[in-house]
């Protein structure tokens, strides 16, 4: 994908409804919006706007009419060059909506039209997006589908998000591991380019009888919900509390011993999470065991180093300098714009972090903590990795680094390059076993 397609990101979200949970799946409502969005393409590429809108509800004629359709496809055409062709469709299901993704292929560029309908049939959205990867999963050879039983279940009551239950075929109960994502809005199997982190894990683990519970980040569940309330989200409302809701209902299932998985940032909150619902083991999949913030500048000079094609600028580096001191030292407040600091996040959720340091916390536990990194990790390099075996003197606890795993632990050679998750890979096999191991060496 061509490097335009993150600086220019074309959304019109002008209306959204709530609506009960859906089903996981509702392949009737998905095969009705994929025709809805190959009518809507043909009648874009025919000009004929006013036709489309007819197809939106009242809301979303308000706010997105023929006129504004009709600037959007003629900047699409001139900057992108003609239209060619309607691409596939996927479906997206979160618990406030069933989305179709359809293709639209310019001479130059392709992007999603991304539409869902309300409960009277029409339009209640409409979205011209960044082009999504639409190459399907295929199981790994350690991860065979035939071993394993999948249930759909939901976690925590109260707008409650869309999870998995994987098991082993004959499910003993033994083990169970939940696993939390890392930073931005994840569906369930940490899905990034053709890869699935979770997926891959849950799987392999499941074909090694240990079973595992899946859930989609409420900023995935529910965007429209959380964008409403950006500015007051905390890292408990982003990881915390779901994720102790998630071990709650991991426990409702009766397994034997319970274990909390952590990715990314998800393992730099496990302590935090395990310290308010206990567990049985904490696994740390590359998560920083430094505080968040300090992660950004050396990220981003990483990657103005060594990444032509990173679109990072000397005075954007500067910036992020700037605004991680900001939070750093303190000098803000609860009144502070976002684009005042790092990652345009609130001072809320900033301040949220503040004074957590999870190998502290973890020390304190007494659990048995197994911390999993890649020696090419660039998000979260071996040193954090390391750091994480001062805060835990339980006689189970280990630290492992693999060798050429990448921050999916995904096996790559050279500098580790964003490019490099837009390929397919598989977690490694090593990674598996090791957790399999681990666990079983607690029993």
């Amino acid at each position: 994908m061509k490097k335009s397609t993150y600086l220019i990101v074309l959304l019109f979200l002008c209306c959204s409804i709530f609506s009960a949970l859906p089903a996981q799946s509702n392949k009737e409502n998905f095969e009705t919006l994929k025709k809805i969005n190959e009518k809507v393409i043909l009648l874009l590429s025919e000009h004929k706007y006013s036709e489309i809108t007819i197809l939106f509800a009242p809301e979303l004629q308000m706010q997105l009419g023929s006129a504004n359709l009709e600037q959007v496809w003629n900047m699409l055409n001139s900057k992108f060059g003609a239209y060619k062709s309607t691409g596939t469709s996927i479906e997206k299901v979160t618990a406030e909506k069933i989305t179709a993704l359809t293709e639209i292929n310019f001479e130059n560029e392709s992007f999603d039209l991304s539409t869902s309908l309300n409960e009277g049939g029409l339009l209640n959205s409409f979205n011209i997006l960044p082009l999504s990867n639409k190459t399907p999963w295929l199981n790994p050879l350690y991860g065979q589908e035939r071993n394993t039983k999948k249930t759909n279940i939901n976690v925590g009551k109260v707008d409650p998000l869309l999870a998995e239950l994987l098991s082993p075929k004959k499910d003993e109960k033994k083990a169970i591991i939940v696993f939390v994502h890392g930073s931005g809005p994840n569906d369930m199997d940490e899905t990034l380019g053709p890869n699935k982190f979770f997926k891959d894990l849950a799987y392999g683990l499941a074909n090694r009888c240990i079973a595992s519970l899946r859930y989609k980040k409420r900023t995935y569940d529910y965007p429209v919900a959380m964008a409403k309330k950006q500015f007051e989200i905390t890292i408990d409302d982003e990881v915390t509390n779901d994720a102790v809701l998630a071990i709650q209902k991991a426990k409702s299932l009766g397994y034997k011993k319970i274990f909390l998985a952590g990715h990314s940032l998800g393992g730099h909150m496990a302590p935090k999470i395990a310290d308010q619902e206990r567990v049985d083991g904490v696994i740390i999949l590359a998560g920083n065991s430094s505080p968040l913030v300090e992660l950004l500048v050396p990220q981003f000079e990483y990657l103005f180093k060594n990444d032509s094609t990173s679109g990072i600028t000397e005075f954007q580096l500067n910036a992020i300098k700037t605004q991680v001191e900001t939070v750093i030292s303190r000098k803000y407040d609860k009144d502070t714009h976002p684009m005042m600091l790092p990652l345009s996040m609130s001072a809320i959720y900033w301040k949220s972090l503040e004074d957590y340091l999870p190998i502290k916390i973890a020390s304190k536990q007494k659990l048995p903590y197994l911390v999993l990194n890649g020696s090419r990790d660039y998000q979260v390099d071996v040193a954090q990795a390391k750091a994480w075996r001062n805060g835990n003197s339980n006689k189970f606890s280990r630290t492992r680094i693999f060798e050429g795993l990448n921050h999916m632990f995904i096996n790559g050679s050279g500098i580790c390059l964003p490019t490099e998750y837009e390929k397919v890979g598989h977690v490694d096999l090593a990674v598996i076993e090791e957790i399999k191991i681990w666990i079983e060496g607690l029993n």
